[in-house]
């Protein structure tokens, strides 16, 4: 997988980056942490490390094309997707996935790592249960 990703174009889009308000303020507890309106430049790499799953289900189906579109012919996304029986799973601004709903977000890709994590842990806010699925999927050329 590596060896792959060397071969890549030096173009990279990092959601974390893109998607977050930055406008030089604060998040108020209630306001949204993703900007939908965001348009996302074509890249042959994006990546979503630990924050996808910050996008509330209301806004998934706005924003989750527009990360797919992004990503070019050949191109490749990276990242996780929240499990549906992580700790964060049940609160109502976190989006989470069976294994099966979340392979189905990369249909059209060729996924070339689907692997599951599950185990007790710790986050910044404390212990917790991580259900997560890493993600590497290539995007039809």
């Amino acid at each position: 997988v590596l060896r792959a990703l060397v071969h890549l174009r030096r173009r990279l889009v990092d959601l974390p980056e893109a998607l977050v308000d930055l406008r030089g303020r604060l998040r108020h507890p209630g306001e949204p942490a993703v900007d939908p309106e965001v348009e996302l430049p074509e890249a042959d790499l994006i990546w979503a490390g630990f924050s996808l799953f910050f996008c509330p289900p209301g806004r998934w189906s706005e924003v989750w094309p527009k990360v797919r579109a992004a990503v070019r012919p050949g191109g490749r996304f990276g990242g996780q997707i929240l499990g549906e029986r992580d700790t964060w799973a049940s609160e109502q601004e976190i989006s989470s996935f069976s294994r099966e709903d979340g392979r189905a977000l990369f249909d059209g890709f060729e996924i070339e790592r689907f692997e599951e994590e599950e185990e007790d842990g710790e986050a910044c806010s404390g212990p917790k249960h991580w259900h997560l699925f890493h993600v590497l999927a290539r995007r039809s050329a």
